[in-house]
């Protein structure tokens, strides 16, 4: 299993405008592209997404950008990953599609247990908990 560049460049925008908002000027989608290497058109769709989902409000116009809709202690990466990628869930019979084997499946409880541990720890971690890993590394 790999999570699509969505989730990852996702992350890294919301990072991104955490660190460089003000209060006054949002963050324009063409700078946050620029500095962390993302092609802007698809940056501009996750933007939508992350938008549509709440987490980030636009600002349009000649000035115009993105802010944090919610402080970053509150956006936990689950939910993010979620809205970016879909409902985590390794394997096509944990999210409700029939499999005939379902009933006696031997590794059934292997998926369950893995996909609950990816949930958990990505709930653990917020985007504010990137935000002090950050600070660490400078």
């Amino acid at each position: 299993m790999k999570l699509s560049t969505r989730s990852r460049y996702g992350l890294r925008a919301l990072i991104y405008i955490a660190k460089n908002q003000k209060e006054e000027n949002p963050v324009s989608v063409r700078k946050i592209a620029e500095a962390e290497e993302i092609p802007l058109r698809y940056l501009e769709r996750i933007m939508r997404i992350l938008s549509q989902k709440g987490y980030v409000r636009a600002e349009v116009g000649a000035e115009g950008g993105y802010y944090l809709s919610m402080l970053p202690e509150n956006i936990k990466i689950l939910d993010v990953v979620e809205a970016l990628e879909g409902r985590i869930n390794l394997v096509d019979c944990l999210h409700g599609i029939k499999c005939k084997r379902m009933a006696y499946c031997p590794t059934r409880p292997l998926w369950m247990e893995m996909t609950k541990s990816l949930k958990e720890t990505l709930a653990k971690y917020t985007l504010a908990d990137f935000l002090r890993e950050e600070e660490k590394i400078k």
